[in-house]
Protein backbone atom coordinates (compact mmCIF):
# COMPACT_ATOMS: atom_id res chain seq x y z
CA UNK A 1 0.00 0.00 0.00
CA UNK A 2 3.21 2.00 -0.36
CA UNK A 3 0.75 4.04 -3.51
CA UNK A 4 -1.09 5.66 -0.36
CA UNK A 5 1.59 7.17 1.62
CA UNK A 6 2.41 10.92 -0.17
CA UNK A 7 6.41 10.57 0.15
CA UNK A 8 9.15 8.25 -0.17
CA UNK A 9 11.08 9.36 2.34
CA UNK A 10 12.68 7.06 4.60
CA UNK A 11 11.25 6.06 7.99
CA UNK A 12 13.59 7.80 10.62
CA UNK A 13 16.59 9.79 9.74
CA UNK A 14 19.48 9.63 12.78
CA UNK A 15 18.82 13.20 14.17
CA UNK A 16 14.77 12.16 14.47
CA UNK A 17 15.71 8.96 15.95
CA UNK A 18 18.31 11.39 18.83
CA UNK A 19 15.51 13.47 19.45
CA UNK A 20 12.81 11.25 20.22
CA UNK A 21 15.03 9.60 22.86
CA UNK A 22 16.18 12.22 24.33
CA UNK A 23 20.32 11.56 22.72
CA UNK A 24 22.40 14.83 21.42
CA UNK A 25 21.77 14.91 17.80
CA UNK A 26 24.09 13.26 15.51
CA UNK A 27 24.33 12.62 12.05
CA UNK A 28 24.43 9.01 11.17
CA UNK A 29 22.52 6.41 8.39
CA UNK A 30 18.92 6.63 7.54
CA UNK A 31 16.48 4.22 8.59
CA UNK A 32 13.84 2.57 6.67
CA UNK A 33 12.38 -0.21 9.28
CA UNK A 34 12.60 -0.93 13.24
CA UNK A 35 13.47 -4.54 14.77
CA UNK A 36 13.52 -6.32 17.80
CA UNK A 37 14.34 -9.79 16.30
CA UNK A 38 17.06 -10.20 14.40
CA UNK A 39 16.20 -13.69 12.51
CA UNK A 40 13.49 -11.56 10.59
CA UNK A 41 15.47 -8.00 10.64
CA UNK A 42 15.17 -6.09 7.24
CA UNK A 43 18.59 -4.06 6.03
CA UNK A 44 19.03 -0.62 6.65
CA UNK A 45 16.59 -1.22 9.89
CA UNK A 46 17.65 0.03 13.70
CA UNK A 47 18.05 -2.80 15.49
CA UNK A 48 16.44 -2.59 18.90
CA UNK A 49 18.20 -4.46 21.80
CA UNK A 50 15.50 -5.58 24.24
CA UNK A 51 16.76 -7.40 27.09
CA UNK A 52 14.06 -9.92 27.98
CA UNK A 53 12.72 -8.32 30.88
CA UNK A 54 9.64 -5.99 31.77
CA UNK A 55 11.24 -2.76 33.33
CA UNK A 56 9.37 -0.03 34.34
CA UNK A 57 6.68 0.69 31.39
CA UNK A 58 5.96 -2.46 31.27
CA UNK A 59 5.67 -4.16 34.62
CA UNK A 60 2.13 -6.07 33.75
CA UNK A 61 3.61 -8.12 30.85
CA UNK A 62 5.92 -10.96 30.41
CA UNK A 63 9.58 -10.78 29.62
CA UNK A 64 10.97 -12.79 26.27
CA UNK A 65 13.96 -13.93 28.41
CA UNK A 66 16.19 -13.33 25.67
CA UNK A 67 18.69 -10.35 25.44
CA UNK A 68 19.01 -8.91 22.47
CA UNK A 69 22.16 -7.23 23.20
CA UNK A 70 24.00 -10.59 22.45
CA UNK A 71 22.48 -10.28 19.10
CA UNK A 72 23.99 -7.01 17.94
CA UNK A 73 26.47 -8.65 16.08
CA UNK A 74 23.42 -11.05 14.19
CA UNK A 75 21.50 -7.53 13.11
CA UNK A 76 24.56 -6.55 12.10
CA UNK A 77 25.40 -9.61 9.23
CA UNK A 78 22.00 -8.95 8.69
CA UNK A 79 22.26 -5.11 7.22
CA UNK A 80 21.20 -3.29 10.50
CA UNK A 81 21.76 0.58 9.51
CA UNK A 82 22.37 0.74 13.25
CA UNK A 83 21.01 -0.73 16.73
CA UNK A 84 19.59 1.03 20.05
CA UNK A 85 21.71 -0.40 23.35
CA UNK A 86 21.59 -0.05 26.93
CA UNK A 87 24.96 -1.86 27.48
CA UNK A 88 28.21 -1.04 26.35
CA UNK A 89 29.47 -3.41 23.56
CA UNK A 90 31.59 -3.24 20.60
CA UNK A 91 30.26 -2.80 17.11
CA UNK A 92 30.55 -1.46 13.51
CA UNK A 93 27.68 0.10 13.19
CA UNK A 94 25.97 3.29 14.79
CA UNK A 95 24.70 3.23 18.40
CA UNK A 96 22.20 4.78 19.97
CA UNK A 97 23.08 4.33 23.80
CA UNK A 98 20.08 4.59 26.31
CA UNK A 99 19.22 4.25 29.99
CA UNK A 100 16.62 1.02 28.81
CA UNK A 101 15.55 -0.12 25.48
CA UNK A 102 12.27 -1.03 26.53
CA UNK A 103 11.50 2.72 27.65
CA UNK A 104 13.07 3.73 24.30
CA UNK A 105 11.11 1.87 22.18
CA UNK A 106 7.95 3.50 24.17
CA UNK A 107 10.14 7.22 23.22
CA UNK A 108 9.91 5.89 19.52
CA UNK A 109 6.58 4.69 19.54
CA UNK A 110 5.81 8.03 21.32
CA UNK A 111 7.46 10.31 19.42
CA UNK A 112 5.77 8.62 15.85
CA UNK A 113 2.57 8.89 16.80
CA UNK A 114 3.22 12.81 17.74
CA UNK A 115 4.39 13.38 13.87
CA UNK A 116 1.77 11.53 12.49
CA UNK A 117 -1.24 13.05 9.70
CA UNK A 118 -3.17 11.06 9.57
CA UNK A 119 -6.59 9.40 11.39
CA UNK A 120 -5.57 7.03 13.99
CA UNK A 121 -7.73 3.99 14.90
CA UNK A 122 -7.41 1.41 18.03
CA UNK A 123 -9.03 -1.78 17.91
CA UNK A 124 -9.42 -3.98 20.64
CA UNK A 125 -11.73 -7.36 21.71
CA UNK A 126 -11.21 -11.09 22.61
CA UNK A 127 -11.25 -11.85 19.11
CA UNK A 128 -11.23 -10.65 15.38
CA UNK A 129 -8.88 -7.88 16.51
CA UNK A 130 -6.15 -8.92 13.98
CA UNK A 131 -9.31 -9.38 11.10
CA UNK A 132 -10.55 -6.01 11.57
CA UNK A 133 -6.87 -3.92 11.58
CA UNK A 134 -6.63 -6.17 8.20
CA UNK A 135 -10.02 -5.11 7.05
CA UNK A 136 -10.26 -1.48 8.17
CA UNK A 137 -6.42 -0.57 7.14
CA UNK A 138 -7.20 -1.81 3.45
CA UNK A 139 -10.29 -0.30 3.38
CA UNK A 140 -8.72 3.05 4.18
CA UNK A 141 -5.90 2.00 2.71
CA UNK A 142 -3.76 2.75 5.25
CA UNK A 143 -0.83 2.13 7.91
CA UNK A 144 -1.22 -1.44 9.60
CA UNK A 145 1.14 -3.82 11.24
CA UNK A 146 1.17 -7.29 10.01
CA UNK A 147 0.55 -9.54 12.66
CA UNK A 148 -0.56 -9.43 16.05
CA UNK A 149 1.59 -6.75 17.51
CA UNK A 150 -0.67 -5.81 20.20
CA UNK A 151 1.06 -6.04 23.32
CA UNK A 152 3.06 -4.09 25.60
CA UNK A 153 6.13 -4.38 23.08
CA UNK A 154 4.06 -4.99 19.94
CA UNK A 155 2.09 -1.89 20.11
CA UNK A 156 4.87 0.77 20.49
CA UNK A 157 7.09 -1.15 17.92
CA UNK A 158 3.83 -0.83 15.26
CA UNK A 159 3.75 2.80 16.08
CA UNK A 160 7.48 3.36 15.74
CA UNK A 161 7.06 1.18 12.53
CA UNK A 162 4.51 4.02 11.16
CA UNK A 163 5.95 6.58 8.75
CA UNK A 164 4.15 10.03 9.31
CA UNK A 165 2.42 10.70 5.98
CA UNK A 166 -0.37 7.69 5.94
CA UNK A 167 -4.03 8.59 5.42
CA UNK A 168 -4.80 6.51 8.61
CA UNK A 169 -2.90 4.22 10.76
CA UNK A 170 -4.93 1.24 12.27
CA UNK A 171 -3.11 -0.46 15.68
CA UNK A 172 -4.68 -3.54 17.48
CA UNK A 173 -4.54 -3.64 21.27
CA UNK A 174 -4.16 -6.76 23.11
CA UNK A 175 -4.18 -7.86 26.60
CA UNK A 176 -3.68 -10.56 29.00
CA UNK A 177 -4.54 -9.29 32.69
CA UNK A 178 -5.96 -6.43 33.89
CA UNK A 179 -4.76 -2.76 33.32
CA UNK A 180 -2.93 -3.04 30.19
CA UNK A 181 -4.92 -1.78 27.59
CA UNK A 182 -5.10 2.16 29.06
CA UNK A 183 -0.97 2.52 28.85
CA UNK A 184 -1.19 1.36 25.23
CA UNK A 185 -4.51 3.42 24.52
CA UNK A 186 -2.16 6.29 25.75
CA UNK A 187 0.50 6.33 23.58
CA UNK A 188 -1.71 5.47 20.45
CA UNK A 189 -4.13 8.45 21.08
CA UNK A 190 -6.74 7.29 18.57
CA UNK A 191 -9.20 9.36 17.30
CA UNK A 192 -11.64 6.11 17.09
CA UNK A 193 -11.49 3.03 19.04
CA UNK A 194 -13.29 0.13 18.27
CA UNK A 195 -14.24 -2.82 21.13
CA UNK A 196 -15.12 -5.88 19.20
CA UNK A 197 -16.83 -7.52 21.62
CA UNK A 198 -15.89 -8.79 25.09
CA UNK A 199 -15.92 -12.66 25.48
CA UNK A 200 -14.92 -15.08 27.94
CA UNK A 201 -11.32 -15.13 27.27
CA UNK A 202 -8.07 -14.80 29.77
CA UNK A 203 -11.06 -15.63 32.47
CA UNK A 204 -8.20 -16.87 34.32
CA UNK A 205 -7.27 -13.35 35.29
CA UNK A 206 -10.54 -11.44 35.38
CA UNK A 207 -13.88 -12.95 37.75
CA UNK A 208 -16.40 -12.55 34.76
CA UNK A 209 -17.11 -11.10 31.12
CA UNK A 210 -17.97 -7.51 33.07
CA UNK A 211 -14.59 -7.14 33.84
CA UNK A 212 -13.05 -8.20 30.66
CA UNK A 213 -15.56 -5.58 29.44
CA UNK A 214 -14.55 -2.54 31.37
CA UNK A 215 -10.61 -3.45 30.54
CA UNK A 216 -11.39 -2.95 26.93
CA UNK A 217 -13.74 -0.07 27.48
CA UNK A 218 -10.23 1.63 29.33
CA UNK A 219 -9.03 2.35 25.84
CA UNK A 220 -11.51 5.51 26.33
CA UNK A 221 -8.58 6.45 28.52
CA UNK A 222 -6.06 7.55 25.73
CA UNK A 223 -8.50 8.37 23.23
CA UNK A 224 -8.42 12.03 21.87
CA UNK A 225 -10.92 14.56 22.46
CA UNK A 226 -14.13 14.53 20.18
CA UNK A 227 -13.38 11.22 19.48
CA UNK A 228 -15.63 8.23 18.31
CA UNK A 229 -16.16 4.34 20.36
CA UNK A 230 -17.25 1.91 18.34
CA UNK A 231 -19.17 -0.99 20.14
CA UNK A 232 -21.83 -3.38 19.83
CA UNK A 233 -25.01 -3.25 19.88
CA UNK A 234 -25.67 -4.95 22.92
CA UNK A 235 -22.17 -3.86 24.43
CA UNK A 236 -23.31 -1.47 27.81
CA UNK A 237 -21.67 1.32 28.14
CA UNK A 238 -21.17 2.04 32.17
CA UNK A 239 -19.55 5.47 31.65
CA UNK A 240 -18.46 7.57 28.67
CA UNK A 241 -16.11 10.29 28.81
CA UNK A 242 -17.03 13.49 28.44
CA UNK A 243 -16.62 14.65 24.66
CA UNK A 244 -16.50 10.90 22.91
CA UNK A 245 -19.12 10.06 20.87
CA UNK A 246 -20.95 6.54 20.92
CA UNK A 247 -21.28 4.46 17.81
CA UNK A 248 -23.23 1.15 17.46
CA UNK A 249 -22.75 -1.79 15.03
CA UNK A 250 -24.70 -4.72 14.65
CA UNK A 251 -27.35 -6.80 12.97
CA UNK A 252 -30.48 -4.91 14.27
CA UNK A 253 -32.01 -1.27 13.98
CA UNK A 254 -30.41 -0.01 17.66
CA UNK A 255 -27.18 -0.37 15.88
CA UNK A 256 -26.53 3.10 13.86
CA UNK A 257 -24.43 0.77 11.32
CA UNK A 258 -26.03 -2.18 9.94
CA UNK A 259 -25.08 -5.34 8.12
CA UNK A 260 -27.69 -8.08 6.87
CA UNK A 261 -26.75 -11.17 4.89
CA UNK A 262 -27.30 -11.38 0.88
CA UNK A 263 -26.69 -14.86 1.16
CA UNK A 264 -26.68 -17.72 4.01
CA UNK A 265 -23.46 -17.89 4.60
CA UNK A 266 -22.66 -14.49 4.44
CA UNK A 267 -20.09 -13.93 2.24
CA UNK A 268 -22.16 -11.18 0.37
CA UNK A 269 -23.78 -8.71 2.90
CA UNK A 270 -25.48 -5.38 2.99
CA UNK A 271 -24.13 -2.43 4.92
CA UNK A 272 -26.74 0.35 5.94
CA UNK A 273 -26.12 3.78 7.79
CA UNK A 274 -28.67 6.05 7.70
CA UNK A 275 -29.91 6.48 4.15
CA UNK A 276 -27.21 4.95 2.68
CA UNK A 277 -26.21 1.32 1.88
CA UNK A 278 -23.41 -1.22 -0.15
CA UNK A 279 -23.12 -4.50 -1.12
CA UNK A 280 -20.20 -5.98 -0.44
CA UNK A 281 -17.98 -9.72 0.51
CA UNK A 282 -16.53 -10.34 3.39
CA UNK A 283 -13.61 -12.24 3.06
CA UNK A 284 -14.12 -15.72 4.46
CA UNK A 285 -17.39 -15.60 5.47
CA UNK A 286 -19.48 -15.74 8.11
CA UNK A 287 -21.75 -14.05 10.71
CA UNK A 288 -18.90 -13.39 12.57
CA UNK A 289 -16.68 -11.70 10.21
CA UNK A 290 -19.89 -10.21 9.06
CA UNK A 291 -20.27 -8.72 12.21
CA UNK A 292 -16.43 -7.48 12.50
CA UNK A 293 -16.79 -5.87 8.82
CA UNK A 294 -19.92 -3.53 10.22
CA UNK A 295 -17.51 -3.04 13.34
CA UNK A 296 -15.15 -1.38 10.28
CA UNK A 297 -17.50 0.18 8.92
CA UNK A 298 -18.61 2.37 11.44
CA UNK A 299 -14.77 2.70 12.01
CA UNK A 300 -14.48 4.14 8.90
CA UNK A 301 -17.41 6.55 8.78
CA UNK A 302 -16.23 8.14 12.30
CA UNK A 303 -12.52 8.36 10.78
CA UNK A 304 -14.28 10.34 7.58
CA UNK A 305 -14.66 8.13 5.13
CA UNK A 306 -17.67 7.45 3.14
CA UNK A 307 -19.30 4.20 3.59
CA UNK A 308 -18.86 3.48 -0.09
CA UNK A 309 -15.29 2.28 0.80
CA UNK A 310 -16.35 -0.86 2.24
CA UNK A 311 -16.61 -2.22 -1.21
CA UNK A 312 -12.49 -2.88 -1.08
CA UNK A 313 -13.10 -5.26 1.32
CA UNK A 314 -13.51 -7.58 -1.61
CA UNK A 315 -10.04 -7.49 -1.97
CA UNK A 316 -8.80 -7.90 1.79
CA UNK A 317 -7.18 -11.01 2.37
CA UNK A 318 -8.25 -13.05 5.67
CA UNK A 319 -4.95 -12.97 7.95
CA UNK A 320 -3.08 -16.64 8.44
CA UNK A 321 -4.44 -18.17 10.59
CA UNK A 322 -7.54 -16.84 11.35
CA UNK A 323 -10.04 -18.31 8.91
CA UNK A 324 -8.11 -18.57 5.78
CA UNK A 325 -8.93 -21.12 3.80
CA UNK A 326 -5.99 -23.51 2.19
CA UNK A 327 -6.12 -26.74 -0.56
CA UNK A 328 -4.54 -29.73 -0.92
CA UNK A 329 -5.57 -32.45 -3.17
CA UNK A 330 -9.01 -31.17 -3.08
CA UNK A 331 -9.19 -31.13 0.90
CA UNK A 332 -10.01 -27.93 2.25
CA UNK A 333 -8.36 -27.02 5.11
CA UNK A 334 -9.51 -24.00 7.41
CA UNK A 335 -6.69 -22.58 9.08
CA UNK A 336 -8.38 -20.73 12.44
CA UNK A 337 -5.68 -22.18 14.33
CA UNK A 338 -3.90 -18.35 15.36
CA UNK A 339 -6.61 -18.48 18.66
CA UNK A 340 -9.20 -19.85 20.15
CA UNK A 341 -12.38 -19.02 22.87
CA UNK A 342 -15.93 -20.81 23.22
CA UNK A 343 -17.32 -18.02 21.42
CA UNK A 344 -14.82 -18.23 18.45
CA UNK A 345 -15.41 -21.97 18.53
CA UNK A 346 -18.69 -21.70 18.12
CA UNK A 347 -18.79 -19.50 15.81
CA UNK A 348 -16.04 -21.48 13.47
CA UNK A 349 -18.12 -24.79 13.73
CA UNK A 350 -21.32 -23.31 12.75
CA UNK A 351 -19.70 -22.18 10.20
CA UNK A 352 -17.93 -25.33 8.98
CA UNK A 353 -21.91 -26.96 9.14
CA UNK A 354 -22.60 -24.79 6.19
CA UNK A 355 -19.89 -26.43 4.31
CA UNK A 356 -20.52 -29.15 1.34
CA UNK A 357 -19.32 -32.38 1.62
CA UNK A 358 -17.51 -34.22 5.03
CA UNK A 359 -17.18 -31.17 7.90
CA UNK A 360 -14.60 -32.43 10.14
CA UNK A 361 -12.29 -30.70 12.91
CA UNK A 362 -9.05 -30.77 14.48
CA UNK A 363 -10.00 -28.82 17.90
CA UNK A 364 -7.73 -27.63 20.74
CA UNK A 365 -8.08 -26.74 23.79
CA UNK A 366 -8.72 -23.58 25.19
CA UNK A 367 -7.06 -21.82 27.50
CA UNK A 368 -6.72 -19.41 30.35
CA UNK A 369 -10.39 -19.89 31.25
CA UNK A 370 -10.10 -20.17 34.78
CA UNK A 371 -12.67 -22.19 36.86
CA UNK A 372 -14.89 -23.13 34.12
CA UNK A 373 -12.80 -24.14 32.12
CA UNK A 374 -13.90 -27.89 31.85
CA UNK A 375 -17.58 -27.03 31.59
CA UNK A 376 -16.63 -25.11 28.79
CA UNK A 377 -15.23 -27.62 26.66
CA UNK A 378 -17.80 -30.24 27.75
CA UNK A 379 -20.44 -27.20 25.88
CA UNK A 380 -18.33 -27.02 22.84
CA UNK A 381 -18.84 -31.07 22.28
CA UNK A 382 -22.53 -30.43 21.83
CA UNK A 383 -21.67 -27.70 19.58
CA UNK A 384 -19.18 -30.09 17.42
CA UNK A 385 -22.00 -33.28 17.78
CA UNK A 386 -23.61 -32.54 14.66
CA UNK A 387 -20.18 -32.53 12.56
CA UNK A 388 -18.53 -35.64 10.91
CA UNK A 389 -15.69 -36.16 12.71
CA UNK A 390 -13.82 -34.49 15.13
CA UNK A 391 -10.23 -34.63 16.93
CA UNK A 392 -9.87 -33.56 20.03
CA UNK A 393 -5.73 -31.86 21.08
CA UNK A 394 -4.45 -30.75 24.25
CA UNK A 395 -5.29 -31.80 27.99
CA UNK A 396 -8.73 -29.83 28.42
CA UNK A 397 -9.74 -30.85 25.14
CA UNK A 398 -9.93 -34.05 26.57
CA UNK A 399 -13.61 -33.13 28.08
CA UNK A 400 -14.58 -32.65 25.07
CA UNK A 401 -13.68 -35.57 22.99
CA UNK A 402 -15.18 -38.00 25.69
CA UNK A 403 -18.50 -35.81 25.58
CA UNK A 404 -18.90 -36.13 22.07
CA UNK A 405 -20.98 -39.06 20.39
CA UNK A 406 -19.24 -41.93 19.11
CA UNK A 407 -20.33 -41.29 15.77
CA UNK A 408 -17.95 -38.41 15.82
CA UNK A 409 -14.86 -38.79 17.96
CA UNK A 410 -11.99 -40.35 15.96
CA UNK A 411 -9.32 -39.59 18.76
CA UNK A 412 -7.32 -37.80 21.46
CA UNK A 413 -4.42 -36.52 21.53
CA UNK A 414 -1.77 -34.87 24.04
CA UNK A 415 -0.28 -32.78 21.53
CA UNK A 416 -0.52 -31.73 18.13
CA UNK A 417 2.18 -34.14 16.52
CA UNK A 418 3.13 -36.84 13.68
CA UNK A 419 0.76 -38.79 15.49
CA UNK A 420 -2.33 -36.60 14.32
CA UNK A 421 -0.63 -35.98 11.21
CA UNK A 422 -0.52 -39.93 10.84
CA UNK A 423 -3.99 -39.95 11.81
CA UNK A 424 -5.67 -37.05 9.20
CA UNK A 425 -3.67 -38.29 6.51
CA UNK A 426 -5.29 -41.76 7.17
CA UNK A 427 -9.02 -40.37 6.80
CA UNK A 428 -8.99 -37.02 4.93
CA UNK A 429 -10.32 -37.58 1.18
CA UNK A 430 -11.26 -34.90 -1.96
CA UNK A 431 -14.24 -33.07 -1.03
CA UNK A 432 -13.26 -32.89 3.15
CA UNK A 433 -13.57 -29.68 4.73
CA UNK A 434 -11.25 -29.57 7.58
CA UNK A 435 -11.21 -27.49 10.64
CA UNK A 436 -8.57 -26.42 12.73
CA UNK A 437 -8.49 -24.50 15.76
CA UNK A 438 -7.58 -24.23 19.30
CA UNK A 439 -5.38 -21.54 21.73
CA UNK A 440 -2.44 -20.49 20.02
CA UNK A 441 -0.29 -23.20 21.55
CA UNK A 442 -1.78 -25.64 20.78
CA UNK A 443 -1.21 -25.33 16.72
CA UNK A 444 -0.19 -21.84 15.43
CA UNK A 445 3.01 -22.20 17.64
CA UNK A 446 3.93 -24.99 15.94
CA UNK A 447 2.68 -24.49 12.56
CA UNK A 448 0.83 -26.99 12.95
CA UNK A 449 -1.35 -26.26 9.63
CA UNK A 450 1.61 -25.79 7.20
CA UNK A 451 3.17 -29.36 8.77
CA UNK A 452 -0.67 -30.91 8.05
CA UNK A 453 -0.24 -29.17 3.94
CA UNK A 454 3.09 -30.95 3.49
CA UNK A 455 1.91 -33.87 5.03
CA UNK A 456 -1.50 -34.26 3.08
CA UNK A 457 0.38 -33.08 -0.12
CA UNK A 458 2.43 -36.31 0.11
CA UNK A 459 0.75 -38.52 1.14
CA UNK A 460 -2.07 -37.75 -2.04
CA UNK A 461 1.16 -37.81 -4.27
CA UNK A 462 0.88 -40.10 -7.19
CA UNK A 463 4.33 -41.61 -6.09
CA UNK A 464 3.39 -42.41 -2.49
CA UNK A 465 3.60 -45.91 -1.38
Amino acid sequence: MERNRTSQEPLWNWRDLCLALGLPEAEGPEVGSVSIDSRTLKPGSLFVALDGSTGPVLTAGKGTGHDGHSFVRHAEEQGAAGAMVHRDLDADIPLLRVADTREGLWQLGIASRARFEGVVFAITGSAGKTTAKSMLAGVTQGFATPGSLNNLWGVPLSLALAAKDWQAGVFEVGMNRPGEIAPLAKIIRPHVAAVLNALPAHLQAFTSVDEIRDEKLSICQGMETNGTLVVPQDMEVPSLPHGLRLLRFGTSNSAEVRVSPVDSNWHEICLEYGSRSVHTEVPGGGEHRALTAAAVAACAIAGGFELDVMTRLRAVQVPAGRGAELEVAGIRILDDSYNANPVSMRYAIEQLKNRRGRRLAVLGEMLELGQSEVRLHEELARQAAALDGVWCVGRLAEATFKALPLEVSRQWFAQADSALLESLCAELREGDSLLVKGSNRVFWVNQFVQKLLAALAEHTSPNFP
